[in-house]
């Protein structure tokens, strides 16, 4: 449990580090500077390193790996969150654009930011859809299982963060 409240922890950095994104759709203000994104991307992505060694250690913790399984597992799930990774730098560049067009959000726009999200959103899917098969070759069926569950959980976690902090669109 220690863990998962570390973890939760270094979610709520990222929602810090997100949060000067969020700060501009939120204030009426002019945007922020260059240099001010320039940080706060930095910031995101110092963030989001913290939490991928996070999220391995309760993947270490939970999976209760033999020590022929990890052989297997280990470089996949390396290759699998790299993957992974790529999807959510998509998300990092749409929260900055809907953050860089919230005062002014226009319908073309949204469609737009929509329809990017629906993309990525199904590029998760297929990430898992793609990954299923591999995962399965090197681990028994309730481990994958297991596996499965706990990188969900902790997608909901942080998409749900996330999603408390970003304001709909108006």
């Amino acid at each position: 449990m220690g863990k998962q409240r570390r973890f939760l922890g270094c979610l709520c950095v990222l929602i810090l580090g997100v949060s000067p994104w969020l700060a501009l759709a939120q204030q009426p203000a002019p945007p922020a500077s260059v240099e001010a994104q320039k940080e706060a991307l930095q910031d995101i992505q110092l963030t989001r390193a913290v939490i991928q060694v996070e999220r391995q250690a309760l993947i270490t913790q939970a999976m209760d790996l033999t020590p022929e399984e990890m052989e297997g597992f280990w470089p996949l799930y390396r290759e699998y969150r790299l993957e992974a990774a790529k999807i959510g730098d998509r998300i990092v560049a749409l929260i900055q654009r809907y953050a860089a067009n919230y005062h002014a959000l226009t319908d073309q726009t949204a469609d737009k930011l929509v329809t990017d999200f629906v993309k990525v959103e199904q590029a998760r899917a297929r990430l898992k859809a793609t990954y299923l098969p591999k995962f399965k070759k090197v681990l028994p069926a309730k481990k994958v299982a297991r596996f499965y569950q706990l990188e969900n959980k902790l997608d909901i976690l942080i998409l749900a963060e996330m999603a408390e902090q970003i304001p709909l669109a108006r």
